[in-house]
């Protein structure tokens, strides 16, 4: 069986599921990512941002927390004052709770970072096109990727390849593939977003990702309303006029 061809498009069946956005991507000035992430190399950008985590997930992990810390505690006060809490057990038990809040308390912790960090301009994280090439902006990691180092954009799942192709659990993910020619393909030479955490919609994401790399006589457009134009077609919005023409 023949290896498929990342420079032809597909998005797999179901691979952007309904509570995906259904926003457009944003034209927007590299300004944006002055304050905390490395200036991009291009002036302007068509950015799919990143959402923020659920405010119902942050604050079940957050009851999650005060939980365990409850039960830890009551454990604690109660060994040895009465038979049934007597010996190992009610350390065993504060263990056992102690790891699941540091577990809790630690994604509790995150959500609150990313939610506080991807409601800022100036710490935009996204994924952005531009005509240099993409700028990745994820929490505590940024690149930007030249568009000769990008090998393959793929509307994928996790374990589409290989040995892992027998694995049930397949998250759907857009990945794009680097190879920088120093070896580091594979490691810092990839990058994986699941299409839900995207605040844009996932198809036209992926659309302009990857036309922009197989076409490259129209990344002049890329800053321009031409450009934008063009990637709110690939998801059927009306085209955007606002913005600066090139």
């Amino acid at each position: 069986m023949n290896a498929p061809n990342p420079r032809t498009a597909f998005i797999p069946p179901g691979w952007a599921t309904p509570f995906a956005s259904r926003k457009r991507l944003r034209l927007l000035p590299a300004e944006m990512f002055n304050r905390t992430f490395e200036r991009a190399p291009d002036d302007w950008l068509h950015v799919a941002p990143l959402r923020r985590p659920p405010l119902t997930l942050t604050i079940a992990f957050g009851l999650i927390t005060l939980m365990c810390g409850w039960i830890v505690w009551g454990v604690l006060s109660q060994a040895g004052t009465t038979p049934s809490m007597q010996g190992p057990m009610p350390y065993v038990i504060a263990v056992m709770f102690g790891i699941l809040g540091l577990f809790a308390v630690l994604v509790f912790l995150n959500l609150i970072a990313a939610s506080r960090s991807r409601a800022s301009w100036g710490n935009r994280q996204c994924i952005a096109v531009g005509r240099s090439g993409i700028a990745v902006r994820f929490q505590g990691a940024a690149a930007n990727i030249p568009w000769d180092e990008v090998t393959g954009i793929w509307a994928t799942t996790t374990n589409s390849t290989g040995a892992s192709q027998a694995r049930l659990i397949k998250t759907p993910v857009l990945r794009i593939e680097r190879d920088t020619g120093d070896g580091t393909e594979g490691v810092l030479g990839s990058w994986s977003i699941a299409p839900f955490v995207l605040d844009a919609a996932p198809q036209a994401t992926y659309a302009a990702l990857h036309f922009y790399w197989v076409y490259p006589a129209a990344r002049h457009e890329l800053g321009t309303t031409l450009g934008q134009q063009r990637i709110d077609g690939f998801a059927g919005y009306a085209p955007t006029t606002v913005a600066p023409r090139g």
